[in-house]
């Protein structure tokens, strides 16, 4: 049954005898359906929406909610109240219990919170155990402001991460900055000031929101740092924040090696264990995307195993030129994604018998090497020598060359001598390690003419060649006067592209020491002395980056601080006293005497107001 829908149900009851002629009686039925707590109540809106003056007095009506409930009785009865633990908890608004009239219950402060957000209750008086159903409406409510302030933003520095995979035009971070004020007064217009020299990224002027222009490429570069500057209208007065984005990387790059193919010769009297070639790939991704891992994926024989990880391949047992002149092997590099990449090299091991020439190996199967990226152009930095298996034959003719990379372009070798040397300069911020591969073979008979192959690596060290860079050429910040000193006034950030102590970086203050000193790790301007704005309205500093590389490096930023007035002072009569003599008989509104009354404050702060006050 469902009263809400029929509260009364009428019915024909009739009873019939057996006799002949059958006899009945008829009855009327009247069933009147009982009312259960079955219904909650419901508002007439989810959401109400409501803006109110900061000065608004106390009792003053916000709006009225409403919600209806169709049982009857106290089923029906619907009581109001404010979820104090989910909204409200300082008590600002009270809601009237029967009426639903939102009231205001204590003064506002909007610059101490310009939007409030009640959750508002209807109960009505069922006798359930938890004391009847209820429903939820919410309550925003905007604080309105005069224009007095300057936009703040909510965060110093926004950290967000998106997908190098993200398509342009998606939504990165929504950056607020709030000004105190309201209306036309209070419309803050944002623009991307730094850190986005190539354009990959667009912001609402009006919301804020931070938008991809352009595909990322986490490869390139995986954390980009905004400045955003919020300013009204055209005002001078303006602030600014930092969004750091971390591009994430996706598997997007297979593992390649440096060609599809190659070829190796070995002879038939190397031990097993001995090492025969090292594969090697490069995955342009990070992480586990970028981790690779080797496998020999067809084999015509198990006299070849793989190092997984280093790509080392080693004999398993001797081999036999009688039997197999010739072995294929394909190597694949396969990363550590989801799902992951893979790419395939074809090496063909060539068994060398006891006829043909001579069989060259390298002294070392990988070289290593460190170099200063100061290195000047044409230093040699490597000799590789190469020597036949072969303890009767004659190697004087030896030719070393390297094999075609882009991290070989840089380097060139003698081809007598085996000494690689710099042909290009290095940058180690483009590149911290090259790998390339450095041949050799007899410049004998082509027929006869046999190759060998090994590993060059070269770990780029850093040199202090580049100086700080600030994030924006001058700061402004505002603090208020006050008779404490206001500690940590704002914080100021550079950037050096070199690594370790080259990039680590010290701040020092270069004037005004009376007033502001700094923090040299973390680059804070703390005030450490009472400010009066009545004796000094404006401060100009002039701050140092240095880092600890040899020889050091530095840079200089400017940095403007305003004070901002306090009402700390009362007006003053210069007078002191005036005494005026007035004729017997003068008409009403005859002028008397003109007194002044000076305040050293600023804007309203200054304004006074005149009144006589009786005695």
């Amino acid at each position: 049954l469902d009263r809400e829908r029929a509260e009364v149900h009428r019915l024909v009851v009739e009873a019939w005898d057996g006799g002949s002629p059958r006899r009945r009686g008829r009855l009327r039925v009247s069933v009147r359906v009982l009312d259960e707590n079955d219904n909650a109540p419901a508002f007439s809106r989810g959401e109400y929406r409501a803006r109110l003056r900061e000065d608004a007095p106390p009792g003053t009506a916000v709006c009225r909610l409403r919600a209806t409930d169709p049982d009857l009785g106290a089923n029906g009865e619907v009581r109001y109240a404010i979820n104090r633990r989910q909204s409200d908890p300082d008590g600002y608004f009270t809601v009237e219990e029967r009426s639903g009239v939102l009231r205001l219950r204590r003064p506002l402060d909007r610059e101490a919170r310009a939007l409030h957000r009640l959750v508002v209750e209807a109960q009505d008086g069922g006798a359930q155990p938890e004391g009847g159903l209820s429903a939820q409406a919410f309550v925003r409510i905007e604080i309105e402001d005069i224009n007095d302030n300057q936009p703040v933003f909510e965060l110093d520095i926004y950290v967000t991460s998106i997908s190098s995979h993200t398509q342009p035009g998606t939504e990165v971070i929504n950056v607020v900055a709030t000004d105190r004020d309201s209306g036309i007064f209070g419309i803050v217009i944002y623009e991307i000031c730094s850190g986005d020299p190539h354009g990959s990224f667009s912001i609402d002027p009006q919301f804020g929101i931070i938008r991809t222009k352009k595909q990322l490429d986490h490869e390139a570069q995986s954390v980009v740092v905004l400045t955003v500057q919020s300013q009204l209208g055209n005002s001078p007065i303006y602030s600014s924040t930092q969004v750091s984005i971390s591009v994430t990387d996706i598997n997007d790059n297979p593992p390649v090696f440096l060609t599809k193919s190659n070829k190796v010769t070995i002879s038939h009297t190397q031990p097993p264990g001995t090492a025969v070639y090292i594969a090697h790939a490069e995955d342009k991704d990070s992480g586990l995307n970028g981790a690779i891992k080797y496998s020999i994926a067809s084999k015509q024989s198990n006299a070849f195993i793989i190092d997984p990880s280093l790509g080392v391949v080693n004999l398993t047992r001797t081999v036999f030129a009688e039997k197999q002149q010739e072995y294929t092997l394909h190597i694949a590099a396969e990363d550590g994604g989801s799902p992951p990449l893979t790419s395939l090299l074809t090496l063909t091991v060539v068994v060398e018998e006891h006829k043909v020439g001579p069989t060259l190996v390298f002294q070392s199967l990988v070289y290593q090497v460190e170099i200063s990226e100061a290195t000047s152009p044409g230093a040699h930095i490597l000799q590789v020598q190469a020597h036949s298996l072969d303890p009767h034959s004659v190697t004087s003719n030896l030719m070393y060359s390297l094999e075609p990379s882009t991290d070989s372009i840089a380097f060139g070798i003698s081809s007598d001598t085996g000494w690689i040397y710099l042909r290009k300069p290095l940058n180690y911020e483009c590149a911290q390690m090259l790998s390339f591969r450095a041949l050799v073979g007899t410049s004998e008979d082509e027929n006869l003419r046999k190759n060998a192959s090994t590993s060059i690596i070269v770990n780029v060290l850093d040199e202090n060649d580049h100086s700080p860079m600030f994030m924006r050429e001058s700061y402004f910040f505002e603090v208020e006067e006050n008779p404490i000193p206001s500690g940590v006034v704002g914080t100021i950030t550079a950037v050096d592209k070199d690594s370790g102590r080259n990039g680590q970086l010290s701040y020092f203050l270069l004037s005004d020491g009376k007033y502001f000193k700094m923090n040299s790790n973390t680059g804070e301007i703390i005030n450490w002395a009472v400010l009066d704005r009545e004796e000094r309205a404006h401060h100009e500093l002039r701050v140092l980056a240095m880092d600890a590389g040899w020889p050091r490096r530095s840079a200089t930023a400017a940095v403007r601080i305003s004070v901002r007035d306090r009402n700390d002072h009362a007006p003053r009569f210069p007078q002191g006293a005036l005494r005026r003599q007035v004729l017997e008989g003068q008409p009403s509104g005859t002028l008397v005497t003109t007194i002044f009354a000076k305040d050293f404050d600023s804007g309203n702060n200054s304004v006074v107001i005149y009144s006589i006050e009786p005695g």
